[in-house]
């Protein structure tokens, strides 16, 4: 994978290059600092894929990264292979010069051959190469005296790492019907305060739940970032925890809108922040549209059949640009086919992500992407693409 002008692309080998993809990492995000510590977790203890990551050199130097995290990611039941990018960094003085777009494009490739779906990454400067928006910053939040009364809590301890497993088994069953999610393992914790997971056992001493507790850096606001296991157990532990370290303020940050807790919560007093970013935040590209509607076509059907349209014979034009495909839709049945004209058309470029992932009301976004519908387009997006209300664990970002 040669480039012009002395620059020369490659894959990242892990032996070969591990240190050198932790130093820039370190010199771009952490001041230097934590190389060893970036090396053996954040890259060597993960689901990091070295062959489709991407590295820029010159003359032997390393000066870009393009770094891709691998793993399954849930939506509406059903499992799509997703690449997650990050660590993205070119040095300073090459900056300007394309090399970020010769790794995209050739990490892209990769990504086809490999048999992912989607990619999601997070950050500014990526709308250029096709990355919509995906989902929100969710936060809700409660003051001292908005917590409720709740029952003694079980006893519980802080999860050490030799209970990795567990806590990822727990998580898997707990979290399999939310939409956005990764499947563990993606990290392995090193020390028992990387996660700050405090659990409850069962009668038969299994794991039967946890909460991820972290302070925020000025130690007056506790954030719940993950729950599983029984919602008023967990809030009685976490309430517990609240009220030892004097915090202010309480809050929930990345979990699931259809999570038992956040459901308890709206029923009560709480401020929610519905975040939104104009070309920042949380992004999604298709890498393979034909393959994702593949997977997806069992909950097409489902959808299809509890909506207005149950039992319509027809088809339906995809146009994601640069990819496109057709849904040819007998009644409850649903075939992805290659692209062919249609009168029931949705052209939306890339922000057809948007509505594979249900990343908010497809009606809006229809209306944000002023995407060009024909025919029943727009009807069959609504009963095709509901909200999903996508998120990933704070645990799992790259």
């Amino acid at each position: 994978m040669n480039t012009s002008d002395d620059f020369r692309l490659t894959a990242v080998h892990p032996h070969e290059h591990l240190q050198a993809v932790a130093q820039i990492t370190s010199d771009a995000f952490a001041n230097g600092q934590y190389v060893e510590e970036i090396a053996a977790q954040y890259i060597g203890n993960s689901h990091y894929d070295w062959d489709v990551s991407r590295l820029v050199w010159h003359k032997g130097q390393l000066v870009h990264h393009w770094g891709v995290w691998g793993y399954p990611m849930r939506l509406d039941g059903v499992l799509l292979k997703v690449a997650g990018v990050g660590a993205v960094t070119t040095l300073p003085d090459y900056r300007q010069r394309g090399l970020m777009a010769r790794a995209v494009l050739d990490s892209l490739r990769g990504m086809r051959e490999n048999g992912y779906d989607l990619s999601i990454l997070r950050g500014r400067h990526y709308v250029k190469f096709g990355y919509a928006r995906a989902w929100n910053y969710v936060t809700y939040r409660l003051k001292a005296e908005e917590l409720p009364e709740l029952p003694a809590p079980p006893p519980y301890e802080l999860l050490g790492p030799e209970r990795m497993a567990e806590i990822e088994a727990c998580y898997n069953q707990h979290y399999q019907a939310y939409s956005g999610v990764a499947v563990r393992p993606t990290y392995r914790m090193l020390q028992a305060g990387d996660m700050n997971a405090y659990g409850w056992q069962d009668a038969d001493g299994q794991l039967a739940g946890y909460m991820r507790a972290v302070p925020t850096d000025d130690k007056k606001t506790l954030q719940c970032l993950e729950a599983t296991g029984d919602a008023q157990q967990g809030l009685a532990v976490l309430g517990e925890l609240f009220k030892a370290g004097a915090y202010e303020t309480l809050a929930f940050f990345t979990l699931p809108h259809q999570h038992p807790i956040l459901q308890w919560l709206r029923r009560g007093a709480c401020v929610v922040e519905d975040r939104y970013f104009h070309n920042s935040g949380w992004r999604v590209r298709i890498v393979d549209l034909a393959s994702a509607l593949h997977k997806l076509r069992p909950r097409l059907e489902a959808r299809l059949q509890r909506s207005w349209l149950a039992g319509w014979h027809g088809s339906l034009l995809l146009d994601a640009g640069e990819q496109q495909a057709t849904l040819q839709i007998k009644g409850d049945k649903v075939q992805v086919l290659e692209a062919a004209e249609s009168e029931h058309a949705i052209h939306g470029g890339a922000e057809i992500g948007r509505l594979l992932i249900g990343s908010d009301q497809p009606e809006e976004v229809l209306a944000q992407a002023q995407m060009c519908c024909t025919g029943l387009g727009a009807e069959l997006a609504c009963a095709l693409f509901p909200n999903l209300h996508p998120v990933m664990s704070q645990w799992d970002e790259y």
